[in-house]
């Protein structure tokens, strides 16, 4: 079976990064973007927006921004969103792109918000622009994935315009974000619940693929009592920028994979840290594998995506879910609230963040 993005476009680092946009536009004066990013107290907010800018000066750009504001956000939260906010409205100034803001009603249950924002994207108007580029560094998951997942829908039969997912990787700033998890009436993701009801198949087989990360146990465990899976396959980040990443995560886990009676070392998969395509064609492997396994027994396989890995390779998960929507339902735990401890030391540990762009429907894919 073939796989949507077996061949695949993407571009990291600033320096390779900003060379295939100047490529890119050199022969396309006329073209202009929309970009979409979150509106939040996460420092790489403005990251990508500002490169782009910065080497693209005069491109057509129109940028909508999501904003979920609470008042609840401690006051370090706040302190960056307004930092973030005064970055943004000084670019806008600047380069004097069109700007809206899309605000989404933090009084509503999460389900709700969520269907509140997909209308609004689904309703935008995209005749005019030749690329959208979503910039996924400060939208929380369950939202960027529904975002994404409704301009993918709109966008994937139209051959002349380009869909990107760019994200701005700081696994430090990651780390540094204190969340409180929610762990109760666990369920995945809103638009990746695929077969997620017990009762729709009574002959479904659940394989569990964990992207393991620097998440709460606790988190793993309630994703594993809620699915109830009859096989588990972790999946480890190498190569990693640290060597020992994988060593360290495995020991982390160790008392749940004693808990659960994990004892299979071949179900255990690497995928490079830094290459969401990666993960992606492995997990893609495992989905057909497993299909074909089961077929003679069921056609009811439903393969369970644990998201506690870092936002770039969540993105590989992300292509899972769009391209397997079917058979994968996509679990996230969300959070009540995040805290940080001082802003200042976020702005400088965002000096080290990496841009990444993933070329995803469009020209690149295009059949000669």
């Amino acid at each position: 079976m073939n796989k949507r993005w077996e061949s695949y476009v993407m571009y990291h680092q600033n320096q390779e990064l900003v060379k295939f946009w100047k490529e890119y536009y050199q022969d396309k004066p006329d073209a202009k973007v929309l970009f979409l990013l979150g509106k939040g107290f996460d420092p790489r907010m403005n990251n990508i927006l500002k490169l782009f800018l910065e080497n693209n000066p005069g491109r057509k750009l129109d940028c909508v921004a999501f904003d979920f504001p609470s008042e609840k956000d401690p006051e370090e939260n706040q302190k960056l969103y307004e930092i973030n906010t005064k970055k943004l409205d000084a670019l806008k100034e600047l380069y004097g792109f069109g700007y809206e803001v899309l605000t989404i009603d933090g009084t509503l249950p999460w389900d709700k918000r969520i269907a509140q924002m997909c209308r609004k994207v689904i309703d935008k108007e995209l005749n005019e622009y030749n690329d959208v580029i979503l910039d996924v560094s400060s939208l929380p998951r369950a939202f960027y994935f529904n975002i994404a997942k409704a301009l993918f829908k709109k966008m994937e039969g139209d051959k002349k315009k380009n869909l990107f997912f760019a994200v701005s990787e700081n696994v430090d700033i990651d780390e540094q974000i204190k969340k409180t998890p929610v762990n109760e009436n666990i369920e995945p993701l809103v638009g990746f619940r695929s077969m997620s009801s017990r009762e729709a198949n009574l002959d479904r087989i659940n394989i569990l693929i964990s992207l393991m990360g620097e998440q709460n146990i606790d988190i793993l465990r309630s994703i594993y009592n809620h699915f109830q899976p009859s096989d588990m396959f972790p999946v480890l980040p190498f190569p990693s920028k640290d060597p020992r990443h994988s060593d360290y995560l495995m020991l982390k886990y160790h008392d749940f994979f004693t808990e659960k009676q994990f004892t299979e070392p071949q179900n255990i998969t690497y995928a490079d840290e830094q290459n969401p395509f990666e993960l992606y064609r492995i997990v893609s492997n495992m989905i057909q594998a497993h299909q074909a396994t089961f077929k003679p027994i069921s056609d009811h396989v439903c393969f369970g995506i644990a998201l506690l890995t870092s936002k770039l390779l969540s993105l590989g998960a992300l292509l899972i879910g769009l391209e397997y929507n079917k058979c994968v339902a996509i679990y996230n735990v969300s959070s009540t609230n995040y805290e940080i401890e001082d802003a200042g030391k976020f702005e400088q540990i965002n000096q080290t963040s990496e841009p990444f762009l993933l070329w995803i429907t469009g020209e690149a894919y295009n059949e000669n």
